[in-house]
């Protein structure tokens, strides 16, 4: 999804003790680690290496078995059920691999040793552990991490709210409410959409299709306005494929005409596996469906890897092309298309973009696997990420940028949806 990001901030002590305060009788079960990210010798952590930090727990929240929280000072505190803790030290190896080339982390093979890694027993060090958060907390510099719509897990930043106050957390009770209502309103209100444009050199941009999606931002201010969404992981992914259900829904009665094919809706893996997936299925012809791409979010595909071979395996069978979205370009090389036999691949720009590039003597090489006609470069808010991707030779664009470019020169077609 394009764009459709909200920052979070709140006092991070108060988030830790109300989240230990919900684990109740379990914390028993549950241990804790102190990343000390502000210790490396490299003090310019690239936004990259934030979001890297983030997907690398984002599984294990997803699943409820842990929790993070980011402080000021770029230190990391993850909190985990001691079952997966095997799974923890894994990720805490990726981490390292991350920070490789720092002086701190170089020749030594024992993280906790040289202090960047501290591991604290939820039962016997918790009064340690709570003047740990404590001293984090007040620190004096803001740290705010964009967090994606459609990536079910929470990142929790230090702060008083951009509103001046801190929103209620979501409940299943809001949840249910929600989801009632959801099914009776006019559903169509809360779609929007954002063209996929061929941009070659200084040519206008040409539509080629069009992502169908749900405004959250505007889905929260008209339903949800004191609601914090993302404060329940598994809340939240439930609200995303009621959404998911209604756009199909939608999309389905339409009959003005608007929707006739080459259009893309970003869709969670297990919605594919839903009864209402078949549903709208069945009322698609059989020529419409090619020009259908299904956007699955790379989390949500890794989370589960057995369910997305088996979603995808039938939608492409039943004629649906597949879009891996949220790929950000350092991760491009760990990604191989044949291998996971998508038909498209949704490249975030970022304003680390050519770091990355220049760093990498190999990344042409890594383009060139992906294939560049099945390359989408996403997230377009400047005319030079255009020609950054045009130099790759990318011909596929997507963004703010992309849509002014657009809307200058053609009328917007507005999407209505017919009961």
């Amino acid at each position: 999804m394009d764009n459709k990001t909200e920052t979070r901030s709140l006092r991070t002590d108060i988030a830790v003790a109300e989240y230990l305060r919900r684990l109740d009788d379990s914390i028993n079960e549950y241990d804790a680690i102190y990343i000390s990210v502000s210790k490396l010798e490299n003090k310019n952590i690239r936004d990259s290496h934030r979001q890297e930090l983030a997907d690398t727990f984002a599984a294990f929240v997803s699943k409820a078995m842990a929790r993070y929280f980011w402080f000021a000072n770029e230190d990391v505190i993850v909190i985990y059920n001691r079952r997966i803790k095997d799974e923890i030290l894994s990720c805490l190896v990726k981490i390292r691999f991350m920070f490789h080339d720092d002086i701190l982390l170089k020749n030594s093979d024992n993280l906790e040793a040289i202090g960047f890694i501290k591991f604290y027993n939820m039962v016997g060090d918790k009064k340690e552990f709570y003047h740990l958060v404590s001293r984090l907390s007040h620190q004096q510099n803001q740290v705010k991490l964009q967090v994606k719509k459609s990536t079910p897990f929470v990142m929790n930043t230090i702060g008083s709210s951009s509103q001046g106050k801190q929103k209620k957390p979501f409940t299943p009770d809001i949840l249910a409410r929600v989801q009632k209502i959801l099914s009776v309103a006019d559903f169509s209100s809360f779609i929007r959409r954002q063209a996929i444009c061929a941009v070659i050199g200084k040519s206008a941009p040409l539509r080629v299709f069009e992502e169908v999606y749900v405004s959250i931002p505007d889905l929260r201010e008209m339903l949800l306005p004191d609601v914090d969404l993302v404060s329940n992981p598994w809340l939240f992914l439930s609200l995303s494929e009621t959404l998911d259900k209604r756009v199909l829904e939608t999309i389905n009665r339409h009959d003005d005409g608007s929707l006739i094919g080459n259009f893309s809706i970003n869709i969670n893996v297990s919605t594919i596996l839903s009864d209402e997936f078949l549903a709208f299925d069945e009322g698609i012809s059989a020529s419409m469906r090619p020009s259908i791409i299904l956007e699955l979010q790379l989390a949500d595909i890794f989370s589960d890897i057995k369910s997305f071979v088996l979603a995808k395996t039938f939608a492409q069978a039943r004629g649906y092309k597949i879009c891996i979205d949220g790929i950000s370009v350092d991760k491009l090389k760990y990604l191989n298309r044949t291998n996971l036999n998508c038909d498209l691949m949704k490249i975030i720009w970022h304003p680390t973009f050519m770091d990355v590039i220049n760093e990498d003597k190999h990344f042409m090489d890594y383009v060139n696997k992906a294939e560049r006609a099945k390359m989408i470069l996403c997230r377009i808010d400047d005319p030079s990420a255009i020609e950054v991707g045009n130099a790759l030779g990318i011909n596929l664009y997507q963004g703010r940028y992309v849509q002014r470019l657009l809307n200058a020169t053609s009328p917007k077609v507005p999407f209505v949806a017919h009961k």
